[in-house]
């Protein structure tokens, strides 16, 4: 069989392509085979949802957990490798069963494991522009690596201008040539979408050549450059967002239809391929994107380690070929764990002891006694980083650019021998607090604040952790003011809704002494100036509030909001004119205000 991994592919936008004939290939696919969508798990990041389809467990079963480690040979950072999962993925099991595979750029999958078969590590898109850049254990088995170079120096090649201007037509000789030597190319997007081509054209090459000649049991082409442009052109996409120039929406806007109309070409190669050899075809993504509502506004690189929050909940799977019984407009439901338990029933595998999932629907049933998967599997030990690995720093830089990975998140305690980075046992901690064990996700959540104690994301998770169990509130507060002083994500929004709450709970005093704390950090933030201005009113404090409201002011001058506080402290303080002043300037910016639109009248029939 073959299975096409399309991370971040999602069906709100897909839908969308397939109706205005984008992706008539893959409009067939969904008519005439089974398909769905499929919940991810959280967080969602691809090493640990790829590594959860892939094995059938959990993150905390199968023990990949980030996107970096710390290397024990020199204690540096380095992506994710594959001596770091703990249990085996779906080649392993069909590698016990006989059977061959062929795995094309998967997560965790460097350096690659001895299996029959070929694996190319995710590490060979981290050499493009020099396939002989390879790292040491990218390839297996070792004698296809000259081959494996040849298609990466072929798929590099084939970007040429004329291939980046049927993109981008404005594009010109210079700005190519730039494109293509970038040294940080997921920073701008003609770099990134140079590499983009170039990493999707490489693994279709890679996957076609294993399928039509050596005929793999399965086959698994993982194309991480589905997300990738999401992160960095969802922004241009029409309708033209306010944060987009007219000028980048032209040059950038057509990019992602155009590359979802290239998938859908590809996809319609893996079907004929399925077709010619007899195999059935799967189609999966590890979790949605958000194209249509709440997109990114900007490049994902200028908000470093939030890219996850473009990450939608459902993901897609579609299963088509000889057995599958059509079930158009993917109407099944189900979970990425299903994965490697639906590969094992379309193989008419054994099932796997350890796997509680049962396969997805529209798959065959399971068949035979189940085997235990695990009891044969050994880990093997990663192949020592070589110093100038191009393509591991690569994938670092890219990461960081897509807002995957941030310094802090990948820093470790000095002294430790643990390959474990502080965001790995934040993730520990997600997973656990999902699942109900708050002691554990506490005992991660430190873990996480022992290597980095700045590490903003940590600092909410135990924050919000200790006030949801009502466990030493001052520890939490400050802890919350800590991870706003290092810029967690949304941190003004988080601040202001634990302030909500503890006004609901009738301890105002927190909320004005956290007000406080976090207005000495953002003093630029109007909104904290409102809503300390508010409870400054409840007091009856009206200098105090009209300092913050005109401030507020000050900092956002077309808030209508901060415009008709301050009017409203002005009364407060007997100076009905310049109450009236701030009252008409917030009707100008809004004038769908009858409560401020009464008080002004009020001013102005009985104006002393």
């Amino acid at each position: 069989m073959i299975f096409v991994g399309l991370d971040g592919a999602d069906w709100q936008y897909l839908d969308v392509l397939m109706t205005r004939d984008v992706m008539p290939n893959l409009r067939e696919l969904v008519a005439t085979g089974h398909g769905g969508a499929l919940t991810t798990v959280h967080p969602p990041l691809s090493p640990l949802v790829w590594t959860t389809m892939m094995t059938g467990v959990s993150p905390l079963e199968h023990g990949i957990l980030d996107f970096t480690r710390i290397s024990p040979a020199n204690g540096a950072q380095e992506p994710i490798t594959s001596d770091e999962r703990l249990r085996p993925a779906i080649w392993n099991m069909v590698d016990r069963n006989g059977g061959s595979t062929a795995v094309i750029g998967m997560w965790a999958t460097h350096p690659a494991e001895e299996i029959r078969g070929l694996i190319v590590s995710e590490r060979v898109t981290g050499a493009f522009g020099n396939a002989k850049l390879l790292p040491a254990g990218a390839v297996y088995p070792p004698a296809a690596r000259k081959s494996v170079e040849a298609l990466a120096t072929e798929a590099d090649q084939a970007v040429d201008l004329k291939t980046m201007q049927s993109y981008l037509p404005w594009l010109g000789p210079s700005q190519y040539h730039d494109a293509a030597v970038a040294p940080d190319p997921y920073s701008h997007p003609v770099s990134a979408l140079h590499r983009i081509l170039i990493e999707t054209n490489l693994v279709t090459a890679l996957a076609a050549r294993e399928i039509t000649r050596e005929h793999p049991r399965l086959t698994i082409a993982y194309y991480q450059a589905t997300d990738v442009v999401g992160h960095v052109f969802a922004p241009y996409a029409p309708p033209r967002q306010s944060s987009i120039t007219q000028e980048d929406f032209e040059r950038f806007g057509r990019v992602p239809e155009l590359y979802f109309r290239e998938i859908d070409q590809i996809l319609g190669r893996y079907r004929a391929m399925a077709v010619s050899t007899g195999a059935v075809l799967m189609i999966a993504s590890d979790h949605g994107f958000s194209w249509i509502e709440s997109r990114p506004a900007r490049l994902s690189s200028v908000a470093p380690a939030t890219a996850a929050k473009w990450h939608r909940d459902e993901g897609i799977y579609l299963l088509w070929g000889d057995g599958i019984a059509p079930a158009p407009a993917h109407p099944g439901r189900g979970s990425v764990s299903q994965v490697c338990s639906t590969l094992l029933a379309l193989l008419a595998m054994p099932p796997g002891k350890d796997l509680e999932w049962t396969p997805l629907p529209g798959a065959p049933p399971q068949v035979g006694a189940a085997v235990d998967y695990a009891a044969t599997y050994e880990r093997r030990q990663a192949a020592m980083p070589a110093p100038d690995d191009v393509a591991a720093s690569e994938q670092l830089e890219k990461l960081r650019a897509l807002g995957y990975i941030d310094k802090t998140a990948t820093a470790v305690r000095s002294g430790s021998t643990s390959t474990r980075t502080a965001a790995s046992f934040n993730n520990e901690g997600l997973i656990r607090r999902d699942g109900g064990d708050t002691a554990g996700a506490a005992s991660a959540f430190e873990r996480a604040l022992e290597i980095a104690p700045d590490y903003a994301s940590a600092c909410w998770n135990l924050s919000e952790l200790l006030f949801a169990e009502a466990h030493d509130l001052d520890r939490s507060d400050r802890l919350l003011i800590a991870a706003l002083s290092h810029s967690v994500a949304d941190g003004i929004k988080l601040l202001i809704g634990r302030c909500l709450q503890y006004q609901k709970a009738g301890r105002i005093e927190r909320s004005v002494d956290l007000l406080d704390r976090a207005i000495k950090i953002k003093q630029d933030d109007a909104d904290l100036r409102i809503l300390r201005g508010r409870y400054s009113l409840e007091r009856q404090d009206c200098r105090s509030a009209a300092a913050d409201f005109e401030a507020a002011t000050r900092l956002a001058p077309e808030s209508a909001i901060a415009h008709a506080s301050a009017g409203v402290a002005n009364l407060c303080l007997g100076d009905r004119a310049k109450a009236a002043s701030s009252f008409r300037r917030s009707l100008e910016l809004d004038p769908n205000q009858p409560q401020i639109r009464a008080s002004l009248q009020e001013i102005e029939v009985r104006p002393q």
